[in-house]
């Protein structure tokens, strides 16, 4: 590692940028050498000034933080990068699989400080092809949904969807025994927008990720979901059960009933 960490700041808040540049001065280690605010022309100027650090926003219009990462790694020049973003557990857990350091605005100098501590423990730039493309297949490989909720709407990432429960007009996506949210469209507009190889719908009522079917009981008429140890066991007609065979078989499906 350098004399100088030659840094550049991407976020398209003006206000987000200053105050963490303010709190770089505190590190004299840390040059920024260049504040940008379009996400658009980001890539660019980061290719071209090739900076040794990165602190990046995810949520920014004309391309999130996770497609300049993408632009960067098909250019084969990727920089140490720290994340920045408001509350999104999604992107949260999308980082912290990929194993980057983020922060979560505002920043916070105690977290900013740990984060500037674990770069400089490094011996040296980590190989980050794993980490990259971890970090893609979680994110722009898998897109989240949007779904209508009573308070406006939300974005879902479907791998985290278990199962799919009709409530007459409404839904309910469970994402484990105790956390579920109620969307305000009815099952067949919301399996409409689900990835078509990952979700299964085994009755009128019913839809279930099929990453996490465990096994299927013919004589029972049970099909067995396992996530994070715990079991979802659902009732599925006999009917249904040769079609999810060809569904798993190739990729293919049909009408239940």
């Amino acid at each position: 590692m350098g004399l100088f960490l030659r840094t550049i700041l991407v976020d398209d808040e003006p206000i987000a940028s200053a105050n963490l540049e303010a709190l770089l001065k505190a590190y004299p280690e840390i040059k920024v050498i260049d504040i940008i605010s379009d996400a658009t022309t980001a890539v660019e100027a980061i290719l071209a000034k090739k900076p040794d650090l990165l602190f990046l926003d995810i949520q920014m219009p004309g391309k999130t933080g996770f497609e300049i990462v993408k632009d960067l790694m098909e250019a084969n020049q990727v920089p140490s990068i720290i994340f920045s973003t408001a509350y999104d557990q999604f992107a949260i857990e999308a980082i912290r699989h990929a194993a980057f350091d983020f922060l979560v605005k505002p920043v916070n100098p105690e977290e900013l400080k740990q984060a500037i501590v674990r770069l400089q423990q490094l011996p040296s730039k980590p190989s980050q092809a794993e980490q990259l493309t971890r970090l893609i297949e979680r994110t722009l490989s898998k897109p989240k949904i949007k779904i209508s909720t009573t308070g406006g709407f939300s974005l879902i990432n479907p791998s985290d969807i278990i199962y799919i429960q009709a409530d007459w007009n409404y839904s309910e996506l469970f994402f484990d025994q105790e956390k579920s949210e109620l969307a305000t469209m009815n099952i067949g507009s919301l399996e409409e927008s689900l990835p078509g190889n990952d979700f299964f719908r085994i009755s009128r009522s019913l839809i279930i990720n099929v990453t996490y079917l465990k096994k299927v009981n013919r004589k029972k008429r049970q099909a067995l979901l396992v996530k994070d140890g715990k079991e979802y066991i659902f009732p599925i007609p006999l009917l249904n059960i040769r079609k999810l065979e060809r569904f798993l078989d190739y990729g293919t499906s049909c009408p239940t009933s």
